[in-house]
């Protein structure tokens, strides 16, 4: 039977940290290549937020797409934790101090006006948003947490407080853990396929090769576009209902654990169609970095 994916049809708000790991580029640039989606607004967080609006930015342009509202976040986090900040960010993509975009637009006003949100990064800025008593905030996809093994992932780990006030808000939220997007690899033949197709495709490969040379490893985990797949292709995964809670203090801290509950307010990825999710997101990402793409 063919999927439809007309009833996948999704409008949200995308918050990043994109610079840093090249997850969340290859999540952007999957979405620009998903007919079933449209970003309406880009918001970014932690850290030089800028120059992460900036990328945001070049991609737009570098894709040959109009970009949506651009709006730089909060650069720090709600825990009080440093930035961690390896340098690299935006080292290979050409006249990104050349980009520009609307200035004075609010980030937390702009997810709080989203009734989707997905977050890609540290959930500092949609903690803020949340806090906001008109928002319209429905629904929270995230890439975050780990629900196995009791690691303490990336982006929970960055802002252990503002993960916590996300959780506790009661609001529906889809989390993709760490113990699914390692399943899935992005290795030598994508990142040729990619690098081969056209300007766009020739800077998210610059960035992959510079993101795999930064981590000492062949291939990237494509944690980001994971979650981003979920919109369009409800259908490769399988979820469980329940509470997503996290450590804030001690040893622990970071730490998120899982209960099972039919009417609790979360949902996690339980399982995912490993070769398909591949497929999808390689795919996509070709359909976006289509030869006729240009810079800007």
């Amino acid at each position: 039977m063919t999927y439809d994916s007309s009833a996948a049809r999704s409008t949200f708000a995308l918050d990043t940290d994109i610079g840093t790991d090249v997850d969340d580029l290859l999540a952007l640039a999957m979405a620009l290549g998903s007919p079933e989606l449209e970003v309406a607004a880009v918001t970014t967080v932690y850290g030089d937020v800028e120059l992460r609006a900036r990328i945001v930015a070049k991609v737009f342009a570098a894709a040959g797409r109009a970009a949506p509202p651009i709006a730089p976040g909060e650069p720090e986090t709600l825990s009080g934790r440093p930035v961690w900040w390896p340098g690299h960010e935006g080292s290979t993509i050409a006249d990104l101090g050349e980009q520009v975009y609307a200035g004075g637009r609010d980030a937390a006003g702009e997810l709080a006006a989203s009734a989707t949100v997905v977050a890609i990064g540290p959930l500092t800025n949609v903690a803020v948003a949340l806090r906001r008593p008109d928002r319209e905030t429905e629904r929270v996809v995230m890439m975050g947490g780990e629900f196995r093994a009791g690691v303490v992932e990336h982006n929970v780990r960055c802002d252990v407080t503002a993960a916590a006030e996300v959780f506790a808000s009661g609001l529906d939220l889809l989390a993709v853990g760490l113990d699914q997007t390692q399943r899935v690899r992005l290795g030598r033949a994508e990142l040729d396929a990619i690098s081969a197709r056209g300007a766009f495709g020739g800077l998210i490969g610059a960035e992959m090769r510079r993101f795999w040379a930064f981590a000492g490893q062949d291939h990237n985990v494509p944690h980001d576009p994971i979650a981003v797949l979920t919109l369009a292709r409800p259908d490769l995964f399988a979820t469980e209902r329940g509470t997503i809670t996290v450590e804030t203090d001690g040893d622990g801290a970071g730490t998120t654990r899982f209960a099972s509950d039919p009417a609790g307010p979360h949902e996690v990825v339980v399982d995912l169609d490993v070769p398909r999710v591949t497929e999808e997101i390689v795919h996509r990402i070709l359909a976006a970095a289509r030869p006729a793409a240009t810079t800007a």
